[in-house]
C-alpha cells in the first residue's frame, strides 16, 4: 500500500474510531460520574446517542454521494468535538441527554462518508483489504475505552474523558487538510437511487444486521457493569472489557483475506453463529481467568464480522456505496437505540445471565438469515 493510501486509510479509521469511542465512553464513565445516573438514565443517554446517529444515516449517505466526503467527515468531527465538550461540562443528567443526542447527530455522518471515501479511492481486491484495516478502529475503540477510561476517571475525573474526545476529534479533522480526492465527480451520484430500497441484499443486510447489532450493543454497553457485579475489581473489569475487542485488532487485519477466501455470505453466517454461541457462554462463565479467555475469543471472532458488513454494503451499492451504507447503517444503529430499552427491560425483570442468553439466540437467528437469503458473495 502506498504512503498516500496508508495515510488515507489511517485517518478514515481514526475518524471511525472517534465515532465509536464517543458512544462507548458513557458505558464506563457513568460509573464514575458525579451525576449518579440510574439504570434508566443510563439507558436514556445510550439511546439518545443512537437516535441522533440513526436520524442522519440516510442523509449522510446521500450527501456523501453528492459532495466530497472529506468535507462531510471534517464537519462531523468538529460537531463531535463541540458536543463532547458540552457533555464534559454538563452539571445535570438533562444536559447529558442533550449532549448525547448531539454527539449522535455529529458522529452519524462519519461511517457513510468514510465508506464512500474508501470506495472512491480503492478498487477490486484492494477494497476489502482497505476495509479490513479501516475496521481496526472498531475493536481498538473498545480496547482503549476499557484500558484508558477507568484510569482517566480515577486520576483526572470523569469529565476529562470528554475533554480528551473533543481535542482528539479536532486534531483528526485537521489531518484531512492535506488529503486531495482530485476533481471529485458527483455527476453520477446527484440523485438517490430508489432501487436500493428494493434491493433484496440491502434489505437482508439491514434487517439481519439490526438483529446482530442490537445484541452486540447490549453486550458492549452493559458488559463493564456486569463484570463489576460478578466480583471483578474496577481494573480487572476494565481489562476484561478490553479483551472483548483486543484480539479483534489482529483479526480485523486478516478479515479482508478471510472474506476474499470464503466470501461475504460465508463470513457473516459462520462467524455470527460462532459469536452467538460465545455470547450464550457469557452467561455461565463467571470465573476470572476463563471469563478473560472467553472475552478474548469473542473479540477475535466479532471483528471479522465488521469488515464483512462494510464490504457487503460497498459491493451492493458500488457507485452508490455511500447511500447503501447509509440505509444499512440506519438499521444497524437503530439497534443501538433499541438495545438499551430491551436490556433495561430484561435487567429490571431478570438478570444479566438471561440477557446474554437472549442476545446470543438473536445473533444465531441473524446468522441463519444471512445463510438462507443473502445473494451477494
Amino acid at each position: 500500500m502506498r504512503a498516500r493510501d496508508t495515510y488515507l486509510v489511517g485517518i478514515a479509521s481514526a475518524s471511525f474510531f472517534m465515532s465509536y469511542f464517543s458512544r462507548l465512553a458513557w458505558s464506563i464513565v457513568s460509573t464514575y460520574s458525579t451525576l449518579k445516573p440510574t439504570i434508566i438514565e443510563d439507558s436514556m443517554i445510550f439511546s439518545l446517542f443512537f437516535v441522533g446517529y440513526v436520524v442522519v444515516q440516510v442523509p449522510a449517505g446521500i450527501i456523501s454521494d453528492r459532495v466530497n466526503p472529506k468535507c462531510v467527515i471534517m464537519i462531523s468531527l468538529i460537531g463531535l468535538a463541540a458536543s463532547s465538550l458540552v457533555s464534559g461540562i454538563a452539571n445535570s443528567i438533562r444536559v447529558e441527554y442533550v449532549a448525547s443526542l448531539f454527539m449522535g447527530l455529529s458522529a452519524g455522518w462519519i461511517y457513510p462518508a468514510t465508506v464512500k471515501l474508501l470506495t472512491i479511492s480503492f478498487r477490486g481486491p484492494e477494497l476489502p483489504i482497505a476495509m479490513g484495516y479501516y475496521s481496526i478502529a472498531w475493536p481498538l475503540s473498545i480496547v482503549l475505552a476499557g484500558a484508558t477510561l477507568p484510569e482517566i476517571c480515577i486520576v483526572f475525573g470523569w469529565r476529562w474523558s470528554y475533554y480528551i474526545i473533543a481535542l482528539t476529534s479536532i486534531i483528526i479533522a485537521l489531518l484531512y487538510m492535506p488529503i486531495s480526492t482530485g476533481n471529485y465527480d458527483n455527476t453520477m451520484h446527484s440523485t438517490f437511487d430508489l432501487r436500493l430500497l428494493r434491493n433484496s441484499d440491502v434489505v437482508v443486510v439491514s434487517l439481519s444486521g439490526f438483529l446482530f447489532f442490537m445484541s452486540y450493543w447490549a453486550i458492549t454497553l452493559y458488559a463493564y457493569k456486569y463484570f463489576l457485579t460478578i466480583g471483578l475489581n474496577r481494573y480487572v473489569a476494565g481489562f476484561t472489557y478490553s479483551l472483548l475487542a483486543l484480539f479483534g485488532v489482529f483479526s480485523t487485519m486478516i478479515a479482508g483475506y478471510v472474506i476474499r477466501s470464503i466470501g461475504v455470505k460465508g463470513t457473516l453466517s459462520i462467524f455470527e453463529a460462532i459469536y452467538g454461541i460465545l455470547t450464550i457462554m457469557l452467561a455461565v462463565v463467571t470465573r476470572e481467568l476463563p471469563l478473560m479467555v472467553l472475552a478474548a475469543v469473542m473479540g477475535f471472532i466479532r471483528f471479522i464480522i465488521t469488515p464483512a458488513n462494510s464490504t457487503a454494503v460497498s459491493k451492493i451499492g458500488r457507485e452508490m456505496a455511500g447511500s447503501a451504507a447509509g440505509i444499512a447503517n440506519l438499521f444497524w444503529q437503530l439497534s443501538g437505540a433499541v438495545a438499551p430499552v430491551v436490556a433495561s427491560f430484561i435487567l429490571t425483570r431478570a438478570n444479566y445471565q438471561f440477557l446474554w442468553v437472549v442476545m446470543g439466540i438473536v445473533i444465531i437467528i441473524s446468522a441463519v438469515i444471512y445463510l438462507l437469503t443473502l445473494k451477494v458473495r
